[in-house]
């Protein structure tokens, strides 16, 4: 039994030395229920092979990646309908008589916001990386205007009320740490079953990329003087931040 078990062993071990491993990459480290996610697959292999195989007298486009540079890969839009842990991978599959196979990556699907003014900080991880997730609600108000015909005009879902900026992170948080804004969108949100002229909420969401310098050691506790324009209610919960 014991020589059988090692016989396998020893296949599964020249199997995975022939294959070349390909790395996944994704653009939303920790999304919610709804929000899409890019997954991203090396594929420069394919544009060596058509070069190879069509020569030097053809042009190749090149997609913009989900880091905004030009890149090969191999993209897929997902969108979570339900809050877990999804293991994505590993892929295996042959190419022009080569195996390749990719890596194995685990994503954290959060619950959706409650459709509330508010503000929500969280720190998360992936591959390595630590990442600020900073997301805010705001009210809407209603926009709407009658025009001398009877008509009218309004924005679906209303509009941001002047003067209420986006809270946001201070880059440098203390010394021997700094954020990257790597991430920002805005949005309109409406609650379930909204009509026309209900209003909803302004939603922001902006993602940080955690730097330490090398000599960094210690932990930082993040406090409201690492923001800009907190709103008057929030509660970010004490978030913790260590290399």
């Amino acid at each position: 039994m014991k020589r059988i078990t090692l016989i396998l062993f020893t296949i599964c071990s020249l199997n995975a030395i022939g294959q070349e491993k390909l790395k996944i990459e994704i653009d939303n480290p920790e999304p919610r229920v709804g929000q899409s996610v890019t997954f991203s697959i090396n594929v420069d292999f394919l544009t060596d092979y058509f070069k190879k195989e069509l020569g030097k007298n053809v042009d190749f486009t090149r997609s913009t990646s989900i880091f905004g540079r030009q890149s090969d890969d191999f993209e897929r839009v997902i969108i979570f309908e339900k809050a877990k842990t999804y293991e994505i991978g590993p892929f295996d599959f042959e190419f022009n008589g080569k195996k390749y196979t990719t890596e194995t990556i685990e994503v954290n699907v959060l619950p959706k916001l409650p459709m509330e003014n508010g503000l929500w900080l969280r720190i998360t991880e992936s591959e390595g990386q630590q990442y600020l997730i900073l997301e805010q609600l705001i009210s809407n108000e209603s926009n709407k205007t009658e025009n001398e015909n009877g008509g009218y005009s309004h924005t679906i879902g209303g509009v941001k009320p002047e003067g209420n900026e986006f809270a946001e992170l201070n880059e440098e948080l203390t010394k021997g740490i700094e954020l990257s804004n790597y991430s920002s969108a805005n949005n309109t949100l409406n609650p379930e079953g909204a009509g026309l002229f209900d209003v909803g909420f302004s939603y922001s969401i902006k993602k940080y990329k955690i730097e330490f310098e090398e000599n960094f050691n210690g932990v930082y506790i993040i406090s409201e003087k690492d923001f800009i324009n907190l709103p008057e209610k929030f509660d970010i919960g004490k978030i913790k931040i260590k290399k």
